[in-house]
């Protein structure tokens, strides 16, 4: 890098600490989950994937407008182990959306959430073939067997 660059960039930092400005990142994320871009809500998300702070913000893009904000929010909160989140992952799968609606499955899947089964039953006859092999994925995983799950997508 640069001499001179360096030097400016001290320069400037020297200023912003003594005009008492503090330079918090992660206040900068927060306040880019409000952001009408979405490609800046998604970098939010991955920065505060941590900040428990940001959880009720990051819980409520998962109903974003953007499929794509939606899943990162979704994929974020469940590797995070939010149990919180576990109604809006069973009203998800629900949503218009294929994606989000595999999306749901993989996090109550990772959030162990036995009170879906029924709902990931209903997943099996879904109309996208993703989704009905996630839910028997799902169901296998709460140990189900190839019979049963075979079983149940039989009956309409």
């Amino acid at each position: 890098m640069n001499k001179t660059i360096l030097i400016g960039i001290g320069i400037v930092c020297a200023f912003i600490s003594a005009a008492g400005i503090m330079f918090n990142p992660v206040s900068v994320a927060r306040r880019q989950l409000y952001d009408k871009d979405p490609d800046v809500r998604c970098h939010a998300i991955r920065s505060l994937c941590k900040d428990k702070a940001s959880f009720p913000r990051m819980r409520s893009l998962l109903y974003d407008e953007d499929i794509i904000v939606a899943i990162n929010a979704a994929t974020f909160l469940y590797m995070s182990g939010n149990k919180e989140c576990i109604p809006d992952y069973r009203n998800l799968l629900n949503n218009k959306e294929p994606v989000i609606r595999e999306a749901a499955i993989f996090a109550l899947l990772r959030l162990d959430d036995k009170e879906s089964i029924p709902k990931f039953k209903k997943l099996l006859n879904d109309e996208d073939m993703q989704v009905s092999q996630t839910a028997a994925l799902a169901l296998y995983k709460f140990g189900f067997s190839d019979e049963e799950i075979e079983q149940l997508e039989k009956k309409k």
